[in-house]
This record gives C-alpha cells, sequence and structure tokens, in this order.
C-alpha cells in the first residue's frame, strides 16, 4: 500500500508560502495590515516562518496611507507573480483606487498573480482591483455595503453579494469593509 506524503511535511519542505499584498498610495491601511498582521501571528503560533507576508507595488519604497502614516513596499518586480500563493487586494476611498485600476502594470501584475495564486483575495474596495483582472466574470464577490452598487455597475457579469461579510468562490475570496479582511484571513 502506498502512503500519501503527510501535507505538513510537504509544506515545511517547500519553504513558506507567499502572500503579497499589492498595494497604492493612500490605501485603507486596515485592509491590508489587518491580513498581514493574522499571517505574522500565524507564523508566531507555529514557531516558524510558514508564510512570507510580502507589500509590494507599482513603485518601491514609502508611500502614504489614507491613515497618514508610511507604508514601504517592494517593487512588483521584485516578487515574480507565479511565487505567491495567497494574493490580497485591499482597498480604499475612490480616489485612491481609480489610480490604481488605471496603472496598467499593477493591473497585469495582478492578473498574473491571481491566475497562478492558490487563493486570490480582495479586501473592501479591492474587489475592485480583482474584477478589473477579468477573473470575477461569472462569480459571486463581496465589497463594501457603500461600494456594491459601483461594482454591479462597473462589472454586471459578477454577482456582488451585498450582505455577506466575505464570499468564496472556488479559490476567489473577496470581502466586504475594512476589518473582515482580518476574518477573511483566519
Amino acid at each position: 500500500m502506498t502512503r500519501k506524503p503527510d501535507r505538513k511535511s510537504a509544506f515545511v519542505a517547500r519553504g513558506p508560502r507567499i502572500v503579497a499584498i499589492p498595494v497604492f498610495p493612500k490605501l485603507q491601511s486596515l485592509d491590508a495590515v489587518g491580513p498581514a498582521q493574522v499571517f505574522s501571528s500565524a507564523n508566531d503560533q507555529l514557531r516558524r516562518q510558514a508564510y512570507d507576508v510580502r507589500f509590494v507595488a507599482a513603485s518601491s519604497g514609502p508611500f502614504r496611507t489614507s491613515a497618514g502614516f508610511a507604508m514601504v513596499a517592494e517593487p512588483l518586480s521584485a516578487l515574480p507573480p507565479h511565487t505567491v500563493d495567497t494574493l490580497i487586494c485591499p482597498g480604499g476611498e475612490e480616489d485612491s483606487v481609480r489610480p490604481a485600476l488605471a496603472d496598467r502594470r499593477l493591473t497585469a501584475w495582478i492578473l498574473k498573480a491571481a491566475q497562478s495564486a492558490r487563493r486570490a483575495c480582495s479586501v473592501c474596495s479591492g474587489a475592485f482591483l480583482l474584477a478589473n483582472t477579468g477573473l470575477l466574470d461569472g462569480r459571486s464577490a463581496a465589497t463594501h455595503w457603500g461600494s456594491t452598487a459601483a461594482l454591479q455597475r462597473l462589472f454586471p457579469s459578477i454577482r456582488v453579494d451585498g450582505e455577506a461579510i466575505f464570499v468564496t468562490d472556488g479559490k476567489f475570496w473577496t470581502s466586504a469593509g475594512v476589518t473582515t479582511g482580518i476574518d477573511m484571513a483566519l
């Protein structure tokens, strides 16, 4: 009889799973930092680095969040999309998400990462970033209650669930507003 390899030992042999969070100026900081903390705390609980959380952006270096403090990101080129295990797209107010949607390099990187990742996720209005790739077409998704009508209008082929705190449709996980990203990451 052939025994299947222990999933845990196979996981340890591969090294940490990369959790990529593409960021942009004036993003809602908790959309990015909340899920990042969940994976960091998992590392603490496991007493090893099971997850490698990486903030990436079209331009590397510091940028201001909507809360006013600076975050630092590495350039998209530092993290090949095919190495991403879990992609988490954070959101923000319309004046911060709109330029991110127009950034072709960022959209192309998100598309490639989402296609090859085991999980592709969004928090709050980060659903617009994931929807912008076309990968949510024909799927169910959640976003912040204040953005559900806009998401439905801009991406009519998505079934927007305005009541759920998070929705899982295949490998695509989308969450409602801000702290629901922590719930989703858990």
